[in-house]
Protein backbone atom coordinates (compact mmCIF):
# COMPACT_ATOMS: atom_id res chain seq x y z
CA UNK A 1 0.00 0.00 0.00
CA UNK A 2 3.02 2.25 0.91
CA UNK A 3 4.78 1.60 -2.17
CA UNK A 4 1.47 2.49 -4.45
CA UNK A 5 1.04 5.37 -2.16
CA UNK A 6 4.57 6.78 -2.85
CA UNK A 7 4.89 5.86 -6.66
CA UNK A 8 0.81 7.76 -7.18
CA UNK A 9 3.05 10.85 -5.41
CA UNK A 10 5.63 10.85 -7.62
CA UNK A 11 3.62 10.65 -10.85
CA UNK A 12 1.45 13.55 -9.62
CA UNK A 13 4.67 15.64 -10.25
CA UNK A 14 5.19 14.51 -13.72
CA UNK A 15 2.69 14.89 -16.31
CA UNK A 16 1.18 11.56 -17.73
CA UNK A 17 2.72 11.55 -21.40
CA UNK A 18 6.32 11.94 -19.74
CA UNK A 19 5.54 9.26 -17.65
CA UNK A 20 4.23 6.79 -20.42
CA UNK A 21 4.99 8.51 -23.35
CA UNK A 22 1.61 9.29 -24.53
CA UNK A 23 0.47 12.16 -25.98
CA UNK A 24 -2.37 14.18 -23.95
CA UNK A 25 -4.50 14.44 -26.30
CA UNK A 26 -6.44 11.52 -28.06
CA UNK A 27 -5.01 10.85 -31.68
CA UNK A 28 -8.47 9.79 -33.42
CA UNK A 29 -10.23 13.27 -32.60
CA UNK A 30 -11.75 13.00 -35.90
CA UNK A 31 -14.30 9.72 -34.26
CA UNK A 32 -16.10 11.83 -31.04
CA UNK A 33 -16.87 8.46 -29.34
CA UNK A 34 -13.31 6.98 -29.60
CA UNK A 35 -11.90 10.37 -28.18
CA UNK A 36 -14.34 10.49 -25.50
CA UNK A 37 -13.92 7.13 -24.50
CA UNK A 38 -9.97 7.72 -24.77
CA UNK A 39 -10.30 11.14 -22.28
CA UNK A 40 -12.96 9.32 -19.67
CA UNK A 41 -9.94 5.89 -19.89
CA UNK A 42 -7.30 9.45 -19.36
CA UNK A 43 -9.31 10.82 -16.57
CA UNK A 44 -9.79 7.12 -14.46
CA UNK A 45 -5.27 7.53 -14.70
CA UNK A 46 -5.14 10.21 -12.62
CA UNK A 47 -3.64 9.96 -9.54
CA UNK A 48 -6.22 9.35 -6.63
CA UNK A 49 -4.02 11.21 -4.13
CA UNK A 50 -0.99 14.30 -4.43
CA UNK A 51 0.72 16.74 -2.08
CA UNK A 52 2.59 19.31 -2.48
CA UNK A 53 4.25 21.96 0.16
CA UNK A 54 6.65 25.02 0.84
CA UNK A 55 8.87 25.97 3.32
CA UNK A 56 9.72 29.65 3.77
CA UNK A 57 12.35 31.74 5.78
CA UNK A 58 11.20 35.46 6.32
CA UNK A 59 12.92 38.42 7.62
CA UNK A 60 11.83 42.58 8.13
CA UNK A 61 12.30 45.46 9.69
CA UNK A 62 9.79 47.79 10.31
CA UNK A 63 9.64 51.70 11.57
CA UNK A 64 6.84 53.27 13.19
CA UNK A 65 6.25 57.04 14.41
CA UNK A 66 3.51 59.30 15.03
CA UNK A 67 2.10 62.22 16.91
CA UNK A 68 -0.49 61.42 20.22
CA UNK A 69 -2.20 64.33 22.17
CA UNK A 70 -1.45 63.75 25.94
CA UNK A 71 -4.35 63.70 27.88
CA UNK A 72 -2.70 64.93 31.13
CA UNK A 73 -0.47 68.33 29.76
CA UNK A 74 -2.09 68.56 26.36
CA UNK A 75 0.38 68.64 23.95
CA UNK A 76 1.81 66.24 21.29
CA UNK A 77 4.21 63.82 22.07
CA UNK A 78 6.30 61.95 19.60
CA UNK A 79 6.41 58.29 19.29
CA UNK A 80 9.13 55.94 17.53
CA UNK A 81 9.33 51.67 17.38
CA UNK A 82 11.46 49.81 15.76
CA UNK A 83 10.48 45.84 14.93
CA UNK A 84 12.25 43.15 13.51
CA UNK A 85 10.36 40.07 12.52
CA UNK A 86 11.98 36.86 11.83
CA UNK A 87 9.61 33.97 11.11
CA UNK A 88 9.77 30.07 9.73
CA UNK A 89 6.56 28.78 7.60
CA UNK A 90 6.29 25.51 6.75
CA UNK A 91 3.53 24.10 4.70
CA UNK A 92 1.88 20.84 3.36
CA UNK A 93 -1.40 20.77 0.66
CA UNK A 94 -2.35 17.37 1.02
CA UNK A 95 -5.01 16.65 -2.15
CA UNK A 96 -7.70 13.46 -2.36
CA UNK A 97 -9.34 12.95 -4.91
CA UNK A 98 -12.71 10.80 -4.15
CA UNK A 99 -14.29 10.97 -7.73
CA UNK A 100 -12.95 12.72 -11.11
CA UNK A 101 -14.88 15.72 -10.12
CA UNK A 102 -14.61 15.99 -6.34
CA UNK A 103 -11.37 16.67 -4.27
CA UNK A 104 -10.89 16.74 -0.91
CA UNK A 105 -8.07 19.66 -0.56
CA UNK A 106 -6.29 20.40 3.04
CA UNK A 107 -3.68 22.26 4.20
CA UNK A 108 -1.03 21.15 7.43
CA UNK A 109 1.09 24.67 8.42
CA UNK A 110 3.68 25.23 10.85
CA UNK A 111 4.42 28.83 11.72
CA UNK A 112 7.34 29.84 14.04
CA UNK A 113 7.66 32.93 15.48
CA UNK A 114 11.49 33.11 16.15
CA UNK A 115 11.84 37.48 16.08
CA UNK A 116 8.84 39.73 16.38
CA UNK A 117 5.56 39.97 17.98
CA UNK A 118 3.33 37.06 18.04
CA UNK A 119 3.18 33.49 19.30
CA UNK A 120 4.42 30.54 17.02
CA UNK A 121 1.75 27.62 15.89
CA UNK A 122 2.87 24.15 15.90
CA UNK A 123 1.34 22.17 12.92
CA UNK A 124 -2.19 22.37 12.59
CA UNK A 125 -4.75 22.35 9.96
CA UNK A 126 -5.17 25.49 8.49
CA UNK A 127 -7.36 24.66 5.92
CA UNK A 128 -9.81 21.56 4.48
CA UNK A 129 -12.71 22.12 1.88
CA UNK A 130 -14.55 19.87 -0.30
CA UNK A 131 -14.31 21.11 -3.96
CA UNK A 132 -16.46 20.08 -7.23
CA UNK A 133 -15.54 21.47 -10.61
CA UNK A 134 -16.81 20.73 -14.30
CA UNK A 135 -16.15 22.36 -17.47
CA UNK A 136 -18.15 25.53 -15.75
CA UNK A 137 -18.95 25.10 -12.72
CA UNK A 138 -16.71 24.89 -9.31
CA UNK A 139 -18.25 24.72 -5.60
CA UNK A 140 -16.28 24.98 -2.60
CA UNK A 141 -17.23 24.57 1.58
CA UNK A 142 -14.92 24.12 3.96
CA UNK A 143 -12.62 26.10 5.51
CA UNK A 144 -10.87 28.00 2.34
CA UNK A 145 -8.25 30.98 1.67
CA UNK A 146 -10.33 33.74 0.41
CA UNK A 147 -8.24 36.27 -2.36
CA UNK A 148 -9.35 39.31 -3.74
CA UNK A 149 -8.19 41.59 -6.16
CA UNK A 150 -4.55 40.24 -6.38
CA UNK A 151 -4.78 40.52 -2.49
CA UNK A 152 -4.91 44.53 -2.16
CA UNK A 153 -8.21 44.32 -0.40
CA UNK A 154 -8.51 40.67 0.83
CA UNK A 155 -6.55 37.35 1.52
CA UNK A 156 -8.16 36.15 4.40
CA UNK A 157 -8.85 31.72 5.48
CA UNK A 158 -12.91 32.02 5.75
CA UNK A 159 -15.45 28.88 6.79
CA UNK A 160 -18.18 29.17 4.00
CA UNK A 161 -19.84 28.48 0.82
CA UNK A 162 -18.09 29.51 -2.82
CA UNK A 163 -19.83 29.14 -6.13
CA UNK A 164 -17.79 29.88 -9.15
CA UNK A 165 -19.70 29.76 -12.72
CA UNK A 166 -18.52 30.83 -16.31
CA UNK A 167 -15.10 31.51 -17.64
CA UNK A 168 -13.24 34.88 -17.69
CA UNK A 169 -13.38 34.95 -21.36
CA UNK A 170 -16.73 34.31 -22.16
CA UNK A 171 -20.20 35.83 -22.05
CA UNK A 172 -20.69 37.80 -19.35
CA UNK A 173 -17.87 36.49 -17.70
CA UNK A 174 -17.11 34.50 -14.15
CA UNK A 175 -19.63 35.01 -11.28
CA UNK A 176 -18.56 34.31 -7.94
CA UNK A 177 -20.84 33.66 -4.82
CA UNK A 178 -19.48 33.10 -0.98
CA UNK A 179 -21.25 33.35 2.06
CA UNK A 180 -19.28 32.35 5.43
CA UNK A 181 -17.45 33.80 8.16
CA UNK A 182 -13.83 34.32 8.81
CA UNK A 183 -11.95 31.91 10.22
CA UNK A 184 -10.62 33.33 13.66
CA UNK A 185 -11.69 33.64 17.62
CA UNK A 186 -15.27 33.96 17.24
CA UNK A 187 -14.98 37.10 19.19
CA UNK A 188 -12.93 38.39 16.81
CA UNK A 189 -14.85 36.49 13.49
CA UNK A 190 -17.19 38.52 11.37
CA UNK A 191 -19.95 37.12 8.84
CA UNK A 192 -18.89 37.51 5.15
CA UNK A 193 -20.77 37.82 2.05
CA UNK A 194 -19.45 38.80 -1.50
CA UNK A 195 -19.68 39.05 -4.69
CA UNK A 196 -17.72 38.75 -8.08
CA UNK A 197 -17.68 39.10 -11.45
CA UNK A 198 -14.44 39.10 -13.77
CA UNK A 199 -14.42 39.17 -17.68
CA UNK A 200 -11.63 39.11 -19.99
CA UNK A 201 -11.93 41.19 -23.35
CA UNK A 202 -8.66 40.85 -25.09
CA UNK A 203 -5.78 42.83 -23.44
CA UNK A 204 -8.51 44.38 -21.06
CA UNK A 205 -9.49 43.13 -17.71
CA UNK A 206 -12.82 44.30 -16.16
CA UNK A 207 -13.53 42.99 -12.62
CA UNK A 208 -15.50 44.03 -10.12
CA UNK A 209 -16.59 43.12 -6.30
CA UNK A 210 -18.81 43.34 -3.30
CA UNK A 211 -17.60 42.52 0.39
CA UNK A 212 -19.59 43.23 3.53
CA UNK A 213 -18.01 42.29 6.73
CA UNK A 214 -20.32 42.17 9.77
CA UNK A 215 -18.86 41.97 12.68
CA UNK A 216 -21.02 39.08 14.94
CA UNK A 217 -20.15 40.69 18.46
CA UNK A 218 -20.02 44.11 18.28
CA UNK A 219 -17.01 45.63 19.63
CA UNK A 220 -16.16 47.58 22.20
CA UNK A 221 -15.78 51.65 22.45
CA UNK A 222 -12.00 52.36 21.15
CA UNK A 223 -11.21 54.66 23.48
CA UNK A 224 -12.89 54.74 26.99
CA UNK A 225 -12.69 58.90 27.16
CA UNK A 226 -15.67 61.60 27.23
CA UNK A 227 -13.72 62.77 23.70
CA UNK A 228 -15.05 61.32 20.89
CA UNK A 229 -12.60 58.54 19.61
CA UNK A 230 -13.57 58.97 15.75
CA UNK A 231 -10.12 58.15 13.78
CA UNK A 232 -8.27 57.75 16.29
CA UNK A 233 -10.29 54.86 17.06
CA UNK A 234 -10.00 50.91 15.74
CA UNK A 235 -12.19 48.72 14.09
CA UNK A 236 -15.26 48.47 12.56
CA UNK A 237 -18.55 46.62 13.23
CA UNK A 238 -19.50 46.53 9.91
CA UNK A 239 -17.89 47.36 6.37
CA UNK A 240 -19.19 47.23 2.88
CA UNK A 241 -17.10 47.91 -0.03
CA UNK A 242 -17.10 48.09 -3.70
CA UNK A 243 -14.67 47.50 -6.30
CA UNK A 244 -13.90 47.43 -9.50
CA UNK A 245 -10.40 46.96 -11.12
CA UNK A 246 -9.88 47.49 -14.72
CA UNK A 247 -5.75 45.90 -15.91
CA UNK A 248 -4.49 46.41 -19.31
CA UNK A 249 -1.60 44.13 -20.67
CA UNK A 250 -0.10 45.36 -24.04
CA UNK A 251 1.46 42.62 -24.03
CA UNK A 252 2.60 39.19 -22.36
CA UNK A 253 5.46 40.83 -19.54
CA UNK A 254 3.77 44.24 -18.58
CA UNK A 255 0.20 44.59 -16.77
CA UNK A 256 -0.98 48.20 -15.62
CA UNK A 257 -4.23 48.36 -13.13
CA UNK A 258 -6.21 50.95 -10.91
CA UNK A 259 -8.43 49.71 -8.19
CA UNK A 260 -10.92 52.00 -7.43
CA UNK A 261 -12.95 51.34 -4.27
CA UNK A 262 -16.13 52.78 -2.20
CA UNK A 263 -16.10 51.98 1.38
CA UNK A 264 -18.55 52.66 4.08
CA UNK A 265 -17.52 51.58 7.77
CA UNK A 266 -19.70 52.02 10.74
CA UNK A 267 -19.02 51.11 14.52
CA UNK A 268 -21.90 51.49 17.03
CA UNK A 269 -20.43 52.16 20.19
CA UNK A 270 -17.70 55.02 18.88
CA UNK A 271 -20.54 56.48 16.65
CA UNK A 272 -18.52 56.75 14.15
CA UNK A 273 -18.95 55.90 10.56
CA UNK A 274 -17.33 57.17 7.27
CA UNK A 275 -18.55 56.27 3.30
CA UNK A 276 -15.25 57.34 1.56
CA UNK A 277 -13.68 56.52 -2.00
CA UNK A 278 -10.07 54.90 -2.48
CA UNK A 279 -7.80 53.60 -5.12
CA UNK A 280 -4.82 51.46 -5.64
CA UNK A 281 -2.69 51.73 -9.00
CA UNK A 282 -0.24 49.01 -10.03
CA UNK A 283 2.73 48.15 -12.48
CA UNK A 284 3.83 44.67 -13.12
CA UNK A 285 6.39 42.92 -14.97
CA UNK A 286 7.13 39.68 -15.90
CA UNK A 287 6.45 36.33 -13.88
CA UNK A 288 8.37 34.85 -11.27
CA UNK A 289 7.61 30.92 -11.79
CA UNK A 290 9.25 28.60 -9.47
CA UNK A 291 9.46 26.08 -12.37
CA UNK A 292 11.49 28.12 -14.61
CA UNK A 293 15.12 29.39 -13.13
CA UNK A 294 15.94 32.88 -14.37
CA UNK A 295 12.44 34.50 -14.16
CA UNK A 296 11.24 37.02 -12.27
CA UNK A 297 8.68 39.43 -11.45
CA UNK A 298 8.81 42.77 -10.13
CA UNK A 299 5.30 45.29 -9.21
CA UNK A 300 5.18 48.70 -8.01
CA UNK A 301 2.12 49.86 -6.28
CA UNK A 302 0.42 53.34 -5.02
CA UNK A 303 -1.96 52.63 -2.37
CA UNK A 304 -4.76 56.03 -1.21
CA UNK A 305 -7.05 53.62 1.10
CA UNK A 306 -10.04 54.88 3.68
CA UNK A 307 -9.77 52.66 6.77
CA UNK A 308 -13.37 51.77 6.13
CA UNK A 309 -11.30 49.57 2.95
CA UNK A 310 -8.98 47.68 5.14
CA UNK A 311 -10.53 44.06 5.37
CA UNK A 312 -7.09 42.34 5.44
CA UNK A 313 -4.99 42.90 2.79
CA UNK A 314 -2.03 41.16 1.49
CA UNK A 315 1.22 43.23 2.46
CA UNK A 316 4.12 42.66 4.62
CA UNK A 317 3.44 46.29 6.09
CA UNK A 318 1.15 46.78 9.37
CA UNK A 319 -2.10 48.83 8.34
CA UNK A 320 -3.62 48.58 11.53
CA UNK A 321 -1.22 50.88 12.40
CA UNK A 322 -3.13 53.52 11.33
CA UNK A 323 -6.32 53.27 13.24
CA UNK A 324 -9.22 54.92 11.43
CA UNK A 325 -7.20 57.71 9.37
CA UNK A 326 -6.46 55.53 6.16
CA UNK A 327 -3.30 55.30 4.46
CA UNK A 328 -1.62 56.45 1.48
CA UNK A 329 2.16 55.72 0.13
CA UNK A 330 4.26 53.28 -2.09
CA UNK A 331 5.05 49.34 -2.38
CA UNK A 332 7.40 47.72 -4.60
CA UNK A 333 8.21 43.94 -4.42
CA UNK A 334 11.15 41.15 -6.56
CA UNK A 335 10.72 38.13 -6.73
CA UNK A 336 13.59 35.98 -8.60
CA UNK A 337 13.79 32.06 -8.91
CA UNK A 338 17.58 31.40 -8.84
CA UNK A 339 17.00 27.79 -9.52
CA UNK A 340 14.46 25.63 -10.28
CA UNK A 341 11.70 25.45 -6.80
CA UNK A 342 13.34 28.69 -4.82
CA UNK A 343 12.33 31.80 -4.89
CA UNK A 344 14.13 34.96 -3.63
CA UNK A 345 11.85 38.20 -2.59
CA UNK A 346 12.24 41.85 -1.49
CA UNK A 347 9.46 43.91 -0.68
CA UNK A 348 9.12 47.19 0.87
CA UNK A 349 6.50 50.03 1.73
CA UNK A 350 6.82 53.60 2.59
CA UNK A 351 3.26 54.80 4.04
CA UNK A 352 1.57 57.63 5.73
CA UNK A 353 -2.02 58.45 7.16
CA UNK A 354 -4.22 59.69 4.75
CA UNK A 355 -6.50 61.81 7.40
CA UNK A 356 -5.35 62.57 10.92
CA UNK A 357 -7.64 61.83 14.35
CA UNK A 358 -8.38 63.94 17.65
CA UNK A 359 -5.87 62.56 19.47
CA UNK A 360 -3.14 60.76 16.76
CA UNK A 361 -1.69 62.18 13.05
CA UNK A 362 1.47 62.33 11.63
CA UNK A 363 2.10 58.97 11.23
CA UNK A 364 4.12 56.85 9.04
CA UNK A 365 5.53 53.39 8.84
CA UNK A 366 8.79 52.06 6.74
CA UNK A 367 9.46 48.46 6.05
CA UNK A 368 11.81 46.30 4.14
CA UNK A 369 11.90 42.60 4.86
CA UNK A 370 13.04 39.75 2.14
CA UNK A 371 12.06 35.92 2.38
CA UNK A 372 13.42 32.68 0.68
CA UNK A 373 10.61 30.56 -0.41
CA UNK A 374 11.15 26.23 -1.28
CA UNK A 375 8.59 24.69 -3.15
CA UNK A 376 8.75 21.04 -3.63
Amino acid sequence: MWKRMVLSMLLACLPWSFCHGESPVPEDMGNLEKAGAALEKQEEKVPWFEIHGDYRWLYGNGRFRGKALSPKSGTWKRQDEKVTMETRRFRLFPVLRLTPHLLLKTALEDNRIDQGPGSSHHLFLSRAYLQYENESLKMEAGRLNYYLMDGDLLDKKMDGFRIRYGHDDEGPGRSVFFYGRTAEDRSKSRKVLVLENKRTLGKWLIHSAYADFRAIHGHKESIPVLSPSGKSGERFDRQQVGVVKGAYSPNEDWTFSVDYVLSHGYHEKDHFSETKPGYVAAAMYGEADPKRAGSYEVWVRYYHLPSSALLAPTMDADTTFFRRMGFSGWGARLDFVPVKGLVWALEGFSLKNRSSGIVTGDFHEYVLGTSVTAYF
